[in-house]
């Protein structure tokens, strides 16, 4: 718990418009909150963006300290999860053109557990296809990389992720479409090689 929570007694009920106002109107206390409800989804995908954890971490810190910085230059407060993600990647691509490109690792597909012991080698099956899948996605091109975990991980929209990349809709749907389309070859590609 932070400084000046019990003053935010109920304001964790708030949505984003009224916590922004708040903020806005002078309760400091109100972006604590939207960082809470807000950081986790924004830490999954800079793990998925950016291969270093280091730097991750810091693109994650300035992308805080530029929405403190410029919060009030948002339009539409309902969308300040895809304003954050956009700052966020936008570090990340600026970070990227200044250092040489690599595959970054996606680390936030999940693990697959078993769930008894004697589907143990269906979940090692599972296990295999998940690490074959992520080193499909790795090596997709980055804007297909970008829409497809935008997609599928924030369940953003065509025109959300459009907005967000600063590309047409239809180009969001081609690098969907495209993305979906390598992967599903890669695999019946692998279910056709008998090794």
């Amino acid at each position: 718990m932070y400084a000046g929570y019990g003053k935010l007694l109920g304001a964790d009920l708030l949505d984003d418009r009224e916590l922004i106002a708040r903020f806005l109107a002078g309760e400091r206390d109100c972006f604590g909150l939207l960082v809470r409800r807000h950081a986790s989804p924004l830490w999954a995908t800079l793990k998925r963006n950016v291969g270093d954890p280091e730097e991750a971490r810091d693109v994650f810190q300035e992308t805080w300290l530029r929405a403190f910085e410029r919060i009030s230059s948002l339009r539409d407060a309902t969308r300040l999860r895809s304003w954050l993600l956009s700052i966020a990647l936008n570090l990340v691509r600026q970070g990227q053109r200044r250092s040489p490109v690599r595959i970054r690792p996606i680390a936030g597909w999940t693990e697959v557990e078993p769930f008894h012991e004697e589907d143990a080698s269906r979940t090692l099956e599972a296990q295999d296809e998940l690490a074959f899948l992520r080193r499909r996605i790795e090596r997709l091109p980055p804007r297909q990389r970008e829409v497809l975990d935008l997609r599928m991980n924030h369940g953003l929209s065509h025109a959300e992720v459009a907005a967000m990349l600063e590309i047409s809709e239809e180009s969001s749907r081609a690098n969907y479409y495209q993305a979906l389309r390598r992967l599903r070859a890669e695999f019946e590609a692998q279910e056709g090689d008998p090794r």
